[in-house]
Parts: C-alpha cells; sequence; structure tokens
C-alpha cells in the first residue's frame, strides 16, 4: 500500500504562518493540548495564537516526523546545541496535567 500525503487547502490569509517562541504542553488520557503563544521581550505575559488539540497516538507520530526533520535540518546545516535563551523565551512544559472531563 502507498502512503500519499493528503492535499491541504490553505487559505491565502493562514498561508505566512503564525509565529510562536512559546508551546504550553498539557495532556489528559485521551488527548495533548499544544498551546503555541509568542512572548516578548519586557511583557510578563504571552499571547496564545494557537490551540492544538491531538490524540496521544498523533502526538507520537508528530514527536517521530520532527524528529527525522531535525535530523535532516542538522545534516544540511549542522547540529544545532540547546541555547540557555530557550530557558527565558522559548518553549516550556508544565508539568500539571490537563484534568479529565
Amino acid at each position: 500500500m502507498i502512503k500519499r500525503n493528503p492535499q491541504i487547502n490553505v487559505k491565502a490569509e493562514d498561508a505566512d504562518g503564525v509565529y510562536s517562541n512559546l508551546v504550553l504542553i498539557a495532556f489528559s488520557r485521551d488527548e495533548f493540548v499544544l498551546d503555541f503563544a509568542r512572548m516578548m521581550p519586557g511583557v510578563k505575559t504571552a499571547t496564545l495564537k494557537s490551540r492544538i488539540i491531538m490524540s496521544p497516538h498523533k502526538v507520537k507520530s508528530l514527536v517521530k516526523a520532527l524528529q527525522g526533520r531535525v535530523e535532516a535540518y542538522e545534516e544540511k546545516f549542522g547540529t544545532l546545541e540547546e541555547s540557555d535563551a530557550q530557558s527565558t523565551i522559548g518553549f516550556q512544559n508544565p508539568v500539571q496535567p490537563i484534568p479529565e472531563g
């Protein structure tokens, strides 16, 4: 069986994408919630840009796909080093799960 990527219709107003420098990840037994936000230096609060809700199985597939893309990136451009800057503006992972409901 040949796997094909689905065709995705993109509205013109969505084609530019949305920049995010912060992601908060919460989960319950049945779903993961990824809140993509933007935090600006000197501002104490972040602005939610997009909330993505996925099943645990799809999240695991996403992690695998992202790992493959990071590896391809590093082959082309060199190894990515982790940065201390990520601790103030960057990706965070809160430990508190969202309540089931």
